[in-house]
């Protein structure tokens, strides 16, 4: 019995890979672009934009960091399994060497355009 149960530990832990989505929905507000690359790998897009002046794109429900209009915003996308994951981040002041940090994630079914 010992055999099987240490072989079952092994097979979940060496051919257990969690899924994309599960692995994105573990990401919280605030993390750096090095947890972000660490957990997810590279983004298949990234866009360095500004909150559009006159929006309130800043404001919404969910974000960690509230951002006004004209501030600049990072944003990744990745794809996968026909789906898009897209992560925001925020400069902010306190962050060392990155001042990059999530402010919004969102999963959807067809990508944003620009």
């Amino acid at each position: 019995m010992g055999f099987k149960l240490g072989l079952q530990a092994i097979l979940y832990m060496g051919w257990f890979k969690p899924s994309f989505k599960k692995k994105f929905s573990q990401i919280k507000g605030g993390w750096s672009t090095s947890q972000i690359l660490d957990l997810l790998g590279s983004p298949m897009e990234v866009e360095d934009s500004e909150v559009p002046l006159g929006s309130d794109w800043g404001n919404q429900p969910g974000m960690t960091f509230q951002m006004k209009a004209g501030e600049p915003v990072r944003q990744w996308m990745f794809e996968d399994k026909g789906e898009f994951y897209y992560i925001w981040f925020a400069q902010v002041s306190y962050a060392e060497e990155d001042p990059w940090r999530v402010t919004l994630t969102k999963k959807m079914s067809r990508r944003i355009s620009a």
